[in-house]
């Protein structure tokens, strides 16, 4: 079998009470947190806008969309910015505000197993043999179909 078979390049993304696991593919960089634009009577999770490389870009509040308390712990927040994997007309990032810097991670098959139900916008919960919090894999299309389908991708 390959090695692409058998291991996934990915970032965790620290949060309060349990961090992401994202595949490197669907992050294309942490830049600095900023809003460009607030849109009025949005939900909780949604942030507004922020501009990166000359496209507004929606943010979102992982900690609000998951269900988690907030812990910024007095740190500087940055925005992370995903690529959009839906297919939407215009929709080509996401961001997501954080409040960690992501540190890389190999993931290997045989070190990853299922470790609790996927839950909204969560397609998967996992525990790595050496880590000792959970990972939740977020659900990507279903963020951005949440998007969609509050009005916000339509600027």
């Amino acid at each position: 079998m390959s090695d692409a078979l058998e291991s996934l390049n990915g970032l965790i993304v620290p949060l309060a009470e349990q961090g992401l696991l994202l595949p490197n593919v669907a992050v294309a960089e942490l830049v600095s947190f900023r809003i460009t634009r607030d849109v009025p009577g949005a939900p909780a999770w949604f942030l507004g806008w922020t501009r990166w490389r000359d496209q507004q870009v929606p943010l979102v509040d992982p900690y609000a969309l998951l269900g988690q308390a907030q812990d910024n712990s007095g740190r500087q927040p940055r925005t992370l910015i995903m690529n959009a994997i839906g297919d939407r007309e215009g929709v080509h990032f996401i961001g997501m505000r954080v409040w960690s810097i992501p540190r890389s991670r190999k993931v290997l098959r045989g070190e990853i197993s299922e470790a609790g139900a996927p839950g909204p916008y969560i397609s998967q919960r996992v525990q790595l043999a050496d880590e000792p919090e959970l990972l939740m894999i977020p659900d990507l299309q279903a963020i951005e179909s949440a998007l969609d389908q509050a009005g916000l991708l339509r600027g």
